[in-house]
């Protein structure tokens, strides 16, 4: 299937509607859910952790399978309605009946169901405006999502600070509805199938296993290993910084943690809008190392930071570092995986192992971080993430190579050097 030269503006204007919002809703009540577990039900952080840990576990099983699953289906953003609609429905469940139980199996369908989302808007972005279009594209991507979520925090926030925590659930269940309409106003015809899981090179025409008995070439190669590991490492060390942050907010703030948590991804995420556009900008004309390696310097200096902060306006402050380094990730990942996967037609695919290799790495940094922080204390907890920092910027700049228009290899499809 080919799309027209020129996709239509309605299919536009909803793939920028679904970055609006379909980030937000894909993670539930996202944060929000900490400052509930911590202060409605007063759970002690293990318990907290051990939740987000089992949930998380749940969802990165089936990362590189959603991915796989996106590379083969037609129509892509039916799919994002579908994930979407079973999120509300978890969304409702948890508020009603909110067990230990219920929790963590509602977070767990909440990450499963919300791994298909980003590679199908990663795809569908590919197939509607191109290679040439890309980085722009995935970097306007990151600054609608982040003034997406500016509105998402400032909504949850103020709902819960006013009607209570159970009250973010049933705000996140109301704004799936037009998450749902956007994803279904796409045209599935302005949307190259072929182009979308990245087969839109003439190395994807090499010679595969058959009567002469040739060797299909390999589609990846050690750069990808090394950016996963990457990729693993700097989640490692970052995911549970907000939730260590949100915990200590939620237990010196009082009834006014939703709002102070609020105001933290409101900072992340104004910081981040800039960023996005300023990385889709440059992205084309600059090689993609020394911008990702912004990315993974401002993640050790914000943890060693938080040793230095204690009240909950100095360590919301300190999100400001979150936005940059999550502007960056969030585009130049995306567009490493893109290069190295070009021609191979296993673009989400490797999007899904990637988001296999990040959700691994909340996961497990969410425990352990948790455990630390109860047996010895939040600052040896934010000393120890800021180690893991050190070390995935250590790995990115001494062991990655460059990505933007490498030559494919004897052998190998070019793989990463793209979106995620």
């Amino acid at each position: 299937m080919n799309a027209p030269a020129t996709p239509s503006r309605r299919s536009m204007r909803a793939l920028d509607a679904l970055a609006f919002l379909a980030p937000d809703i894909q993670g539930g009540v996202g944060p929000f859910l900490i400052v509930f577990m911590a202060g409605t039900l007063a759970w002690d952080p293990q318990r907290i952790g051990t939740v987000m840990f089992i949930s998380a576990l749940v969802g990165l099983a089936v990362q590189a399978p959603a991915g796989a699953l996106i590379d083969t289906v037609r129509s892509k953003p039916r799919w994002i309605a579908g994930a979407i609609t079973l999120i509300a429905i978890s969304l409702v469940v948890m508020a009603n009946w909110p067990s230990y139980a219920v929790i963590l199996g509602g977070q767990s369908l909440i990450g499963a169901a919300g791994t298909l989302v980003a590679p199908a808007i990663a795809a569908t972005s590919l197939g509607m405006v191109g290679r040439t279009g890309l980085d722009a594209r995935i970097g306007r991507n990151a600054a609608i999502t982040a003034g997406g979520t500016v509105v998402w925090a400032l909504g949850t926030g103020w709902v819960g600070h006013v009607f209570g925590s159970p009250a973010m659930f049933f705000y996140a269940v109301v704004m799936a509805v037009p998450t749902i309409a956007a994803a279904l106003l796409i045209r599935d015809r302005d949307i190259d199938l072929r182009l979308a899981r990245g087969a839109d090179s003439d190395a994807d025409a090499a010679p595969v296993a058959g009567a002469t008995g040739a060797r299909a070439p390999r589609w990846y190669d050690h750069r990808l290993f090394i950016l996963l590991g990457c990729a693993f490492l700097f989640h490692l060390a970052n995911a549970a910084m907000l939730t260590l942050v949100a915990q200590k907010v939620g237990t010196r703030a009082g009834t006014s943690a939703a709002l102070w948590l609020s105001g933290g991804v409101i900072v992340t995420q104004l910081v981040t809008i800039p960023i996005g556009l300023a990385v889709g900008r440059w992205a084309p004309k600059l090689p993609r190392k020394p911008i990702f390696l912004v990315g993974f310097a401002v993640l050790p200096v914000r943890g060693l930071l938080y040793l230095l902060a204690d009240s909950p306006a100095s360590l919301l402050a300190l999100q400001v570092l979150d936005g940059i380094g999550a502007g960056v990730f969030g585009v130049m990942l995306t567009l490493m995986l893109s290069d190295l996967t070009r021609g191979s037609g296993h673009f989400n695919f490797a999007l899904g192992i990637g988001a296999a290799c990040v959700g691994l790495g909340g996961a497990l940094s969410n425990l352990v971080a948790g455990t630390v922080a109860q047996s010895s204390g939040y600052d040896t907890a934010f000393l120890m993430l800021s180690g893991v920092a050190a070390l995935a910027l250590a790995l990115f700049a001494l062991g990655m190579p460059e990505t933007r228009h490498a030559p494919a290899r004897t052998g190998l499809l070019p793989v990463f050097s793209s979106p995620l």
